[in-house]
């Protein structure tokens, strides 16, 4: 069996030689790494604290701003000084002025001055008076010049258009765009017409709800008018109206009788039929002895004596 021959004229790699000279590389590389590092350290570590001390700098400038600000809006001749109501007549002027004091000087101190001339909420002030006053229906806040210091409230009260009474007679004023706003007296002026029905009396923890502060049948009232004033170009007197369900109303009339008819229908066409309807031979000069006419059924008129 041959043998491998060992002698020394074959060529030989000696690989013990290559780890130590590969190992010294690695070294030379590191240390090259390494001091590339050290050099880059110190501009990173400048380079930092610059940034945090311009972070500093702005920081405080911001502090500063603010706190300047803060203290020009307290200046006494950027403060509020006077407040005048004119326009009420129903609604004491004291009681205004006192609920927007309260609104200006609340006890808190807040960064920027509630009172200052120009920063003083204005709108919400407005909306907030015409809210807590149901009387009020409008309040318009204005200042005289630029640097004045007294602020004017110019305030629109509620005009009554009629009454709005409950089962139990007991009546509120209305206004013409049907907000409920007062309690009434029989004798109110300009409140002759009665309206019932048409409110959300009862809440959802099943106690009763005023109705002050709440609108009559939203979204029906300007028909109801309209019907109305056709009826008076018709030559009719009617006085109030009852709603029946959501659907549903009625209109009584100074002649005596009532007309049922359906929020759906057109004005000008229920003032026709109903002078048809009376012109009818079964009606025709009855009028007086009439109880109600129905007109919810299309062509079909339904109507009642009374007894």
């Amino acid at each position: 069996m041959a043998k491998f021959s060992t002698g020394r004229s074959g060529k030989v790699i000696d690989l013990r030689r290559w780890r130590a000279r590969d190992a010294a590389r690695v070294h030379a590389r590191v240390s090259r790494t390494v001091l590339s590092q050290n050099r880059k350290s110190p501009l990173r570590a400048r380079r930092r604290k610059l940034q945090a001390l311009a972070v500093f700098i702005l920081a405080v400038l911001v502090v500063g701003a603010v706190k300047g600000l803060s203290s020009l809006s307290y200046l006494p001749q950027f403060t509020i000084n006077s407040i005048s109501i004119t326009g009420t007549n129903d609604v004491p002027q004291k009681l205004v002025r006192a609920y927007v004091e309260a609104k200006l000087y609340d006890g808190s101190y807040p960064l920027l001055s509630r009172d200052n001339i120009f920063l003083y909420p204005r709108d919400d002030i407005s909306k907030s008076v015409t809210s807590y006053f149901p009387r009020i229906r409008s309040a318009d806040i204005s200042r005289s010049s630029l640097l004045a210091q007294a602020i004017r409230i110019t305030i629109v009260e509620r005009q009554p258009f009629a009454r709005w009474c409950s089962l139990e007679e007991e009546c509120y004023l209305m206004d013409d765009s049907g907000f409920i706003f007062a309690p009434s007296s029989t004798t109110t002026p300009g409140a002759s017409m009665v309206f019932r029905g048409g409110l959300q009396l009862d809440g959802s923890d099943g106690t009763a709800k005023s109705p002050v502060g709440q609108t009559f049948l939203p979204g029906h009232l300007s028909d109801i008018l309209e019907l109305f004033k056709r009826l008076r170009q018709a030559g009719y007197a009617p006085n109030g109206v009852s709603v029946i369900d959501e659907q549903d109303f009625s209109v009584s009339f100074s002649e005596g009788f009532a007309l049922r008819a359906s929020l759906e229908n057109d004005a000008g066409a229920l003032v026709r039929n109903l002078q048809l309807a009376l012109s009818a031979d079964p009606i025709l000069g009855k009028v007086d002895e009439l109880d109600y006419i129905d007109m919810r059924f299309g062509n079909r008129v339904y109507y009642k004596f009374k007894k």
